[in-house]
């Protein structure tokens, strides 16, 4: 059943947004007694259209269900060219990622700028809530800021780990500490194609980073980033 995100007014009505009725008429052609599921700021609920013309709809069930991990992930992604963001965050979405922190780093080729922020955070959240309706989140991942990499020590975490290349601490290890993340905000440096600096390092480190192997082969950033999470999400889950 199709699942679309919605917000209370102030008169605790529920408020489906115009593009989203536009799907459910125009893309799902659903008619009068047709049901959908609506995720009313994580209260799921199941409704029935009663018009179509104006539309309009009465919820005739509630649900009680959690999609949601054992955890608060959040993936701090430095930018990398192309398109790759919008493959990271959609895959991550799907993935239980709570938090997604997009960063300017040293070796990122595409950079957010003060003039085009705000348009591209709007399309990577329409990326995640299309995201999060197709893979039954409970809850809308959040994606608010983008950040020079100086500014990661602003989102703290109970264990904060960096994926760096050349580390000693390898995919053993990480597999050792996973069963301690439950329950816990973690942090998830990836850096962009070129990796992560050696000054960014250090920056990280200070700010409480560890660092992790993802194994033996040089990952792609966008890889990396879908590998690391779906191990998370096994332990998690």
């Amino acid at each position: 059943m199709q699942r679309y995100f919605a917000t209370y007014d102030k008169n605790q009505n529920i408020v489906i947004n115009n593009d989203d009725i536009f799907h459910i008429q125009k893309v799902m052609r659903m008619n009068v007694g047709d049901t959908f599921e609506i995720n009313a700021d994580g209260e799921l609920k199941i409704a029935e259209i009663t018009s179509n013309s104006p539309f309009s709809f009465k919820i005739i069930k509630e649900i009680n269900e959690n999609h949601e991990l054992n955890g608060y992930v959040r993936l701090l992604y430095c930018l990398p060219k192309g398109e790759k963001t919008d493959l990271v965050i959609q895959k991550a979405v799907e993935l239980g990622c709570s938090e997604i922190v997009l960063i300017n780093s040293e070796r990122s080729i595409a950079k957010i700028t003060k003039e085009n922020k705000e348009k591209k955070i709007t399309r990577f959240n329409k990326i995640i809530k299309e995201a999060s309706e197709q893979s039954k989140r409970s809850k809308l991942c959040k994606l608010k800021d983008v950040i020079d990499f100086k500014d990661i020590a602003k989102y703290p975490a109970d264990f904060s780990l960096i994926a760096y290349e050349n580390t000693e601490f390898t995919s053993l290890d990480l597999i050792k500490i996973l069963p301690s993340l439950r329950d816990k905000t973690i942090n998830i440096i990836v850096g962009a194609e070129g990796g992560i600096s050696k000054k960014e390092l250090e920056i990280a480190k200070s700010a409480g980073y560890k660092e992790i192997s993802l194994g033996k082969r040089i990952l792609r950033s966008e890889t990396a980033c879908i590998f690391i999470l779906s191990i998370l999400s096994l332990y998690l889950d």
